[in-house]
């Protein structure tokens, strides 16, 4: 498989650039955690808290989510989620990781963007129980995000010889 850029490997530049790139990935590692206490607080990650959210309760005189807010809520993450997958998607691919490994996680990672996005809407309109594609969908963004964070890093921190050995002088970093 061909892809973008196969001369640059994460593994080879220098300490600045996969400083950067370390930054990146903890902030976005600092954004999915406040993400989970947030969901957590506002419907406790139980499929009824969840459904609850989105249809209304009145055992919480909450109101039914509305095709208003519904469409605000989809608009922001439908521009946000998929530029984030695919910035964290393009990091793997600088690293030494298997084609299979890649395309699986883009795939798990991208269906899972698909999942949340349509969720709300199945679980408002058509049934509470859609609130488990939700849960799949987050799931799966979930582990795609930990492979694209612990591979990247393990590569660019832990593993000592770069790819291109004689291009920081036989394996010293710069």
């Amino acid at each position: 498989m061909r892809n973008f850029n196969t001369r640059f490997r994460l593994r080879d530049s220098d300490r600045q650039i996969r400083l950067v790139y370390t930054f990146f990935l903890f902030l976005m590692l600092v954004g999915f955690t406040f993400s989970f206490f947030w969901a957590h607080s506002m419907t406790g990650l139980s499929p009824e808290g969840i459904a609850n959210h989105y249809r209304g309760s009145d055992a919480t005189f909450g109101e039914p989510m509305s095709f208003r807010e519904l469409a605000e809520i989809t608009h922001f993450h439908l521009f946000t989620m998929p530029v984030v997958f695919m910035i964290l998607v393009h990091v793997l691919y600088l690293t030494n990781a298997s084609s299979r490994l890649k395309v699986v996680t883009t795939w798990i990672s991208f269906g899972g963007v698909i999942l949340d996005l349509l969720s709300p809407w199945l679980i408002s309109y058509i049934s509470p129980l859609f609130v488990l594609t939700m849960l799949t969908g987050d799931t799966l963004m979930t582990v795609g995000f930990l492979i694209m964070m612990v591979i990247p890093l393990y590569e660019m921190w832990v593993l000592k010889q770069p790819l291109m050995a004689g291009k920081h002088g036989h394996g010293k970093e710069e």
